[in-house]
Order: structure tokens, then C-alpha cells, then sequence
């Protein structure tokens, strides 16, 4: 008998496979800020072919996602699996002299969502994430509305690692923050366990269908990165904090496509 799953683990009927293929459909709530860092040190972490805008600047974003599968309808069914939250930061520079955008860290708080992401190539680690929940009404939280302030932290193995806010201040129309308008390279990489080259170390960039960005509000942001004996993240810093924006977002991840990465063998 045939063991069926797109991902592990395989049985005979599949169904214990923890990931089906895309599409992937994506609905949530965005928390961002924009940052200006060292531009020395965000230069090193572009990857070959890859050049930093030059200005140090970035973005640190959380999300908190509703997601979906057509291959798996229990994915959205049951929100234990197609719900999570993640929190990333994003650099900006050019390949193949396009803007493009690199996220060198990325934390997240479901299985579902590291696996996607490792095999999107996405770096993604487990983290705990806390993020201020938009309310329609009452007192107990805080409207998308101006003069709300909306924050959000990460943390990993007991560390803080990232902390920010947005004191919404102004309605931005017809805006699209760096962090979502420009395209993302990732890295694919899978050691080989035998000790040789890698199994696959790719370059990928995603399909996107179905963008959709909700009302941007704007205002003041604040950032801190903290330290941690596993993580480098707080190597970025010292920081400068620029505008920070609360929306709601949608797409979809048709799939993607691959490319050789510059300088490797085969390239």
C-alpha cells in the first residue's frame, strides 16, 4: 500500500499528514512598525545577490492569522489549526535590481505555520506572541480608531525579544506599508543528513492572488529589540522608530517559484 501525505507523517490514508499543498488562503489583523537600524548590520544579513537599500531601514511586523487550505478544509474548520499568530522582521534592498524584501527572523506559535514557512523557506522559530485584539465596541479594548493605541510583544525560551506599539493617529488612504508591498525572497534550505552539500538550497519566491489590504491607521510607533543567547536579533539595534500602522490583510499563496541562488554550483 502507497503511504499518502504532502508532508510528514505518511500513513495510508494521509490524513495525519500535518500540511496539505497550496493554495493557502490568509485573513488577519497586521501590527507594524518601521524602523531605521545599522545599515552595516543589515547589510550582512542580505543574502548573495541581494543589496540593502544603503539606509539601514526596516519593519517589524505581528500578525494574528485566520488560515486556510483547499486541500484541507478542517485547516479553517477547526481554529486550533488554522489560526496563529507570528511576529517577523523585514529588511528591504534590491535583487535583480527589483525592490524586494528579506525577513531574517520570524516567530511563530503553531506547527501548521513552521512547517509552511520552513518549506516556503520562511526562517521561522517557535515564539509566544501577544498582540492587542481590535474591539468594536466597549471599554474593555481598544477600536481601530484614532487616538487608540495598539502594542504587541514576542518572546522565545522565557526571552523578550521584540516589543512595539502604535499610538493611531491619522487614516492613510489608498496606502500600502513597505512591509506588505514589497515582494519577499526567502531561502530554502535543507541540510543533507549525511554531511555533504545540502539536500536543497534554493532561492523562492511566492504566487500571490487575491491581495487585499483594509483600512491603514497611522501613528507614532516604538520599538525595542532584546537580548537573548539565541536569538541575534538585538544585533540590528540601536534602533530609530518610525510610523507604525494597524489594518486587516488577506491573500493568497498560489505556490512558488525557484531559482538558483548566485555563486552556487549550477548557478
Amino acid at each position: 500500500m502507497t503511504l499518502k501525505g504532502w508532508t510528514l507523517p505518511q500513513t495510508p490514508t494521509g490524513r495525519a499528514s500535518l500540511l496539505p499543498p497550496p493554495p493557502w488562503h490568509y485573513s488577519g489583523e497586521i501590527i507594524s512598525v518601521d524602523f531605521t537600524a545599522d545599515p552595516e548590520r543589515v547589510a550582512a544579513l542580505m543574502p548573495p545577490g541581494m543589496t540593502a537599500v544603503g539606509d539601514g531601514s526596516g519593519s517589524f511586523v505581528f500578525a494574528d492569522w485566520c488560515s486556510a487550505a483547499d486541500n484541507d478544509p478542517r485547516i479553517r474548520n477547526d481554529p486550533a489549526s488554522g489560526q496563529y499568530k507570528e511576529a517577523y522582521c523585514i529588511l528591504y534592498g534590491t535583487f535583480e535590481e527589483r525592490k524586494t524584501a528579506r525577513i531574517p527572523y520570524i516567530w511563530v506559535d503553531s506547527d501548521v505555520s513552521l512547517v509552511r514557512g520552513l518549506i516556503q523557506g520562511f526562517p521561522k522559530k517557535l515564539g509566544e506572541i501577544h498582540m492587542t485584539r481590535p474591539v468594536e465596541f466597549g471599554r474593555g479594548g481598544f477600536p481601530k480608531e484614532i487616538g487608540s493605541t495598539f502594542s504587541a510583544h514576542v518572546s522565545a525560551l522565557g526571552r523578550r525579544l521584540v516589543t512595539l506599539s502604535v499610538d493611531l493617529a491619522e487614516v492613510k488612504d489608498k496606502f500600502y506599508p513597505s512591509s506588505v508591498a514589497r515582494p519577499l525572497l526567502h531561502t530554502r534550505l535543507w541540510p543533507s543528513i549525511d554531511g555533504g552539500e545540502p539536500a536543497v538550497h534554493e532561492y523562492q519566491r511566492a504566487k500571490i492572488s487575491d491581495f487585499r489590504i483594509g483600512t491603514v491607521y497611522s501613528g507614532p510607533g516604538s520599538i525595542e529589540f532584546g537580548e537573548s543567547e539565541f536569538e541575534e536579533i538585538a544585533d540590528l539595534g540601536p534602533l530609530r522608530a518610525g510610523p507604525g500602522y494597524v489594518h486587516s490583510l488577506a491573500f493568497t499563496v498560489e505556490g512558488g517559484t525557484v531559482s538558483p541562488i548566485p555563486g552556487e554550483e549550477g548557478a
